[in-house]
Parts: C-alpha cells; structure tokens; sequence
C-alpha cells in the first residue's frame, strides 16, 4: 500500500523573542512560575516554564484544533482520528511506542471540541530526543492505507463501545436539540454514520493533516527542570523547518436561538431521569468581565455551597446530585446545570426548582462574602493544583486553547477580581434568557 509523508522546507531565518516577563514580574502577577517564550518566523510559539520536581519534565503540544473545526458534511470525528494516528510513527521513528517506553515515559493524548493535546512527561535527560521525536511526527507522520483501515476500525470499535454510556449519549441529546448551524452541534468522536465511513477517506485523511497540522496552529509547553538557552536551540533546530500553511476553517456561526427548547429522550437502558438545562453562552474572553463573571455565578448558584444544593440534596433528598458546568469555550456554546432526581415523578418540580434559582440571581445580587470566597477559591484551586510539572503544563493548556497565549492567565484572573455583585446579576440577566435555554430530560426507555 502507498504511504504518505508530509514534506518540510527548511526555513531560511528564524526568529527568536524572549517575550516573557522578568522574574520579578511574574511574581507580581497570578502566574508563580518563571518562564520564556520562543516564536519562530513559521509561527510556531512554545512556552519555557521552570517548575517541578527536579530531573522532570512535561512535554505537552497544544493543537488548537478540535471537533469544531470540522466543517466538511460526513467528516466530523477526524481530530479524534488523528489523536490515534499520530502515534503511528514516522520514517525515521517508525516505532513511537518503543522509543518512548525505553525512555520510561509516560505520554497520552485527548481530544475535545477546541483542541487535540499530546502530552509527555520523562526525565530531563532524554529532553533532546522527545524534541526530535516530537518534531519529526508533527512534520512526518506516515501511515499506509492499511494502518488508516486498522485504526478507523479501532474507533468504530471506541464509538460502540461508548454508545449507550449514559452521559455520552446525553451530551449527543444535548449538542443536537441546541445547536442548528455550529459544529459544537456533534462531538468529539462523530456522527455514527462519519465513523463508519471513514475507512473510505484515506485521501481525506492527508488533506486534514496538511490543513490543521501547522507550525502556526500548534503551542508548545515545556515544564520542568531544563537549561533555558540550550532549550532554545533545540526549538530552533528542530521546528524551524516546518513549513507554514494553516488555514482557519470557515465555522459557520450559531444564530440567536428564538424560544426554549423542551425535549424529552429515551435512554435505552437502566437509569434515574437526568435534567440538563442548558443557556446559551458567550465564548470565553479573559477580559470580559460579565463573561468571567457568568463562570463565577455558576459556582455560587448551583455548585456544593449554592442553597439549591443544600435543599435538593442535603436536606430533601430529593435528587442525587446537582451541579454546574458554566466553564466557557472558544465559540459561543452552553452552560449548563444537570441534575439526577430520585423519584422519575418529582422531576418537573425539580426542574421547576431550578428555573427558580436562575431566577432568583437574576433579581438579586449575591452576598459580597459569597462572592469573594468564590473567587478566593476559583483563584487558589489554580494555583494549588500546579504541583507536578505536568500540572503546570495542562493548568496553561486553556487560555493558549482559547487565545493562543499563556498571557492571557494574567488577564482572566484580573477581571474575576474586578467582579462584583452587579456584574454577577448581569451575567445571569443577559445570558440565563429563557429564550436561550434547552432542557433536556433523560428518562429510562421502558
């Protein structure tokens, strides 16, 4: 079978920019960590982070491309594809696995509707290898038709497996009823019928690569314990030959959505009625306050402290969980609050419930303490959970997904600051619109 190998040309400058902050700057800001950045004239950035345990470090290349950016009709699911086949090899590397498991290192992948991330940690020693080895599958990658077939098969095989999960087959519900136009309207692993055609796209499969796969669309991370200078150079000598060519695909905007959506599905198997009420949300801006502030009411109207919570499950037991999901992404999507209820003949009180509650933060301001604690929490939960070198390379994947850059850290953490009560009730007033809301009940088929 014909096999296929992206083709480079070496470029004849390279541009090196020390744009991160000084030490002393950094440490006046949110982020604890001293780094540099590195920008190439191809376009490709990568960020230079000291933190970690000693002798580590994390590896971790950010493609700023997800199920989103499928727009061709019959071919969403290919970023989760190309997840699996990067791990195929190259000509000069053609057993990844072997190479990366004599190195003792741990590496994985995942996809998501914004991006596709490959992650690596290993001891500092190999750090010139796993530059090489990177590189050379990003720019390389070769598969024949065979392996296409062999792993298109795997994921159908992943797609059946999942089909009936009931939180997998809620979101597909979900992204259905409230998207007619956008690609966040499918998920990451596709339509059934797109996977099961894939097999049959293998020339696809190369234009896909050679569009999404480009020095300007991909940020490279680098936590742990490294020399900073010869770092540089490794980046330079490595990545400098990629040629440039990334084009942003034409995503078709959502239109305002003119009513509530009420759906009723049928799961096809044993479950409680699961509730999902779901609003139309901006999309993720670090200096937006009434969009930061969207996230923060989230927490404060359904998360563990909210006095739904404290109703519904600690005091009436009335359902088994309550929770939000208010994080906002690249494009316009939803924020959501779900619920699973006890008894399937309590469930439209419940949902009352909660209409009540997005209500209630529409009409009044939330307690300053309560505000401030939130952010307090929001705040130190960051900062806390950037305790290996891995975390800290995964707690800086979000603002460079949403904004290219790491920067933007410092941003989002200056406007929740600024949030106040007010800008908390106008969050709940422009974006928790009935008019914007799809409620979708899961119930066992019987």
């Amino acid at each position: 079978m014909m096999a296929f190998t992206r083709h480079i040309v070496v470029a004849a400058f390279v541009a090196v920019s020390a744009l991160a902050p000084t030490r002393a700057q950094q440490k006046q800001g949110i982020f604890p960590f001293p780094y540099e950045t590195v920008t190439l004239e191809n376009g490709f950035r990568a960020y230079l982070i000291k933190a970690g345990a000693p002798g580590q470090i994390a590896y971790v290349s950010v493609v700023r491309t997800g199920s989103r950016d499928e727009v061709e009709p019959g071919k969403s699911g290919f970023a989760h594809f190309f997840e699996h086949m990067m791990f195929r090899g190259t000509e000069k590397y053609p057993n990844y696995d072997g190479v990366t498991n004599k190195m003792g290192a741990f590496r994985n992948a995942s996809t998501w509707a914004d991006q596709t991330a490959y992650y690596m940690v290993a001891n500092s020693e190999y750090l010139e290898q796993i530059v090489d080895l990177e590189s050379d599958r990003f720019m390389n990658l070769k598969y024949s038709e065979a392996d296409f077939k062999t792993e298109a098969g795997a994921i159908l095989g992943e797609y059946q497996q999942g089909a009936r999960e009931p939180q997998r087959f809620l979101n597909e519900k979900v992204r259905e009823a409230a998207f007619d136009k956008h690609t966040y309207r499918h998920t990451t692993i596709g339509y059934e019928a797109d996977v099961r055609a894939m097999p049959q796209a293998y020339e696809y499969s190369k234009s896909f690569i050679e569009r999404f796969y480009r020095p300007e669309n991909i940020v490279l991370v680098i936590a742990g314990d490294f020399d900073t200078e010869k770092t540089k150079a490794l980046i330079r000598k490595y990545y400098a030959g990629w040629k440039p060519g990334y084009k942003t695909p034409p995503i078709e905007a959502e239109p305002p959505q003119p009513a509530p959506r009420d759906l009723t599905v049928k799961y096809p198997g044993r479950t409680l009625p699961i509730i999902a009420v779901n609003y139309k949300a901006p999309a993720w801006n670090a200096k937006d306050k009434t969009a930061v502030a969207l996230e923060v009411l989230g927490q404060i109207a359904f998360g563990p402290n909210s006095a739904i919570y404290r109703k519904l499950v600690l005091q009436e037991r009335r359902v088994h969980y309550i929770g939000p999901s208010f994080g906002l992404s690249r494009d316009p999507y939803l924020v959501s609050v779900q619920t699973m209820v006890n008894k399937p003949e309590d469930a439209k009180a419940v949902e009352t419930e909660i209409l009540a509650a997005v209500k209630t933060f529409q009409d009044t301001l939330v307690d300053a303490k309560q505000l401030a604690d939130t952010k307090s929490a929001v705040k130190y939960g960051f900062l806390m959970g950037m305790e290996s070198a891995q975390d800290v390379a995964l707690a800086v994947m979000w603002p460079i997904v949403y904004s290219g850059r790491l920067e933007a850290i410092e941003d989002y953490y200056r406007t929740l600051e600024a949030v106040t009560p007010e800008d908390v009730r106008e969050a709940a007033k422009k974006y928790l619109l009935d008019t914007g809301r799809t409620t979708i009940t899961m119930v066992q088929e019987n």
